[in-house]
């Protein structure tokens, strides 16, 4: 049983850290650094890194850290094929899974030392999922993984 408590926590932490920095108050590298720490601090109990970076993941480059519009691909890296198997050490790179579509090609490229691998694994993931899943919501969350912000 994972404890949710902790994802939500570090969750708020993430929400706090993009208010700062939508008010210019921090550059998005310390953002990125913040919010991977996030995910990295659910591992103190048995948390949900994805609960840490919800309040982003549908609506961020998790490399970049542009806001993608709704209706733009927003894909994971979690969705590309299984022979891939260090997904986990990629995600663990950035500040979320989820990447806009040029972020994911350099990301891919890079990883997998081939100049077509981001777009190879883009038409996997559409090929083999629902469009909402690979699509950007155009907004933060307004919850934290189920519960209502109350501030």
């Amino acid at each position: 049983m994972s404890c949710h408590d902790i994802g939500r926590g570090m969750n708020s932490v993430v929400r706090a850290t993009m208010k700062l920095l939508d008010e210019g108050k921090i550059s998005s590298e310390a953002a990125k650094i913040v919010i991977k720490h996030c995910k990295k601090g659910v591992h103190w109990c048995d948390g949900n890194e994805g609960e840490a970076t919800a309040y982003i993941r549908r609506y961020i480059c998790g490399r970049c850290m542009k806001k993608v519009p709704k209706g733009e691909k927003l894909y994971s890296v979690y969705d590309v094929e299984y022979r891939i198997s260090d997904k986990y050490e990629i995600a663990n790179e950035f500040a979320t899974d989820c990447f806009c579509t040029e972020c994911f090609d350099i990301v891919l490229n890079e990883w997998c030392k081939d100049p077509e691998a981001g777009a190879k694994q883009r038409a996997y993931i559409e090929e083999k999922n629902d469009p909402e899943r690979y699509t950007s919501t155009g907004e933060y969350r307004d919850d934290n993984n189920g519960f209502r912000w109350n501030d």
